[in-house]
């Protein structure tokens, strides 16, 4: 190898590393609030987390900085998770799917543990990314990441609506359509505004939105 390559190599081996430093070094964009707030609101929802034996994420101190834009986020969030029918483990298929889809860092730190709770199997967790070759998922899991692939890109044509609607009624769909909404948002939002990841959360510790 002459010495120009052996330049060229050390100085975008410099560059790289320069630039991997300064995406890491990001930090939060937005300040978060206290633990303990001034807000009532923000102070109400904090402590009705702890009374559920968990502790308000860096995500909701962040978005606490807009109190009520946040007990509105908050009201979705629960609604999406506690007042669908559709069983649990497929509406977080949709969420890592969906997350997967629009770099949700952040919320899949929060969801791939949710979903273990769930339902979801290690092996399907992981196969999500390579579902169309896998052969791990059953029709209605596949109807289900056919569907969300397609809404992330747009085009959700009749064929993909129509092998959903084989294993999900008119309500389902909906539940499903604005779970990955709600989380598509989320994921960009998080990423914009450079949420850092929570701490390691004790072995101990109940899991944050567990089923």
């Amino acid at each position: 190898m002459t010495r120009c390559s052996i330049s060229a190599i050390l100085i975008l081996f410099i560059v790289l590393t320069a630039h991997a430093s300064t995406v890491e070094s990001v930090g939060e964009r937005v300040p978060m609030v206290s633990e303990h707030p001034d807000n009532p609101t923000v102070a109400a929802m904090f402590d009705a987390i702890r009374d559920r034996g968990a502790k308000p994420l860096n995500l909701h101190r962040t978005y606490a900085q807009s109190p009520e834009i946040f007990s509105a986020y908050v009201g979705l969030a629960r609604a999406l998770r506690a007042q669908s029918k559709v069983p649990r483990q497929y509406r977080e298929l949709v969420i890592l799917r969906t997350l997967q889809l629009n770099g949700g860092t952040y919320e899949l730190a929060q969801h791939v543990p949710m979903a273990l709770t769930c339902g979801l199997s290690h092996e399907e967790t992981s196969e999500i990314v390579n579902w169309r070759t896998s052969n791990v998922f059953d029709a209605k899991q596949r109807s289900i990441l056919g569907y969300v692939d397609a809404m992330m890109k747009g085009q959700v044509d009749d064929a993909t609506f129509s092998y959903l609607s084989q294993h999900f009624d008119p309500r389902d769909i909906v539940d499903l359509t604005l779970t990955a909404a709600f989380y598509a948002g989320d994921a960009r939002a998080s990423a914009a505004l450079a949420i850092p990841l929570d701490d390691a959360r004790p072995a101990s510790a109940p899991q944050y939105g567990a089923c």
